[in-house]
């Protein structure tokens, strides 16, 4: 019965250690494909796409601008910021916006640079607010007027309308 005991346990400890051998391996695997295809893993067609997407959806911003809002229009698309409100503290808001810049003079660079102060400006703005600031379809007319207003003295009065994409209060 010794040898029988032997065998069970040798057999237990053989499982383990293939187990172990084959963890090791699949480890080793992934570390080399991982080193192997890392550096290269988007082929260079891959990124042209991407900047060419990054166009087009530029074009067709500047396309529903001009429709809109004049040919020398362009729309400039904000991250949606997230913030909580003044009151009740656990509220939150989140806003999605653009700019509608007038004048066609911009560059790309330029356009950011506006956007990223609007949206600093936007952040502190809505922290002030509270909930019954947001209730109601006058309040929204009211706060979209503000923030045309912020938007306009803060890009030197080249943004000529604050568009709310989207506003969610939770």
């Amino acid at each position: 019965m010794d040898a029988q005991t032997e065998k069970r346990g040798g057999g237990a400890r053989g499982v383990i250690a293939g187990a172990l051998v084959a963890t090791l391996l699949a480890a080793a695997a992934g570390a080399a494909m991982g080193y192997v295809l890392g550096p290269g893993m988007f082929p260079p067609s891959h990124k042209k796409a991407t900047v060419e997407k990054e166009d087009r959806e530029k074009d067709k911003n500047r396309q529903e601008a001009a429709g809109i809002y004049g040919r020398d229009s362009t729309m400039v698309r904000l991250k949606p910021v997230m913030t909580n409100l003044r009151a009740p503290f656990k509220s939150w808001v989140r806003l999605e916006g653009a700019l509608i810049v007038k004048g066609e003079g911009l560059d790309e660079k330029g356009l950011d640079e506006m956007g990223a102060l609007v949206q600093q400006d936007l952040l502190a703005y809505l922290r002030t607010l509270s909930l019954k600031d947001l209730e109601g379809a006058s309040n929204l007319a009211f706060l979209r007027d503000d923030l045309t207003e912020r938007a306009r003295i803060r890009t030197g009065g080249k943004a000529g309308e604050f568009v709310i994409l989207s506003l969610v209060v939770e």
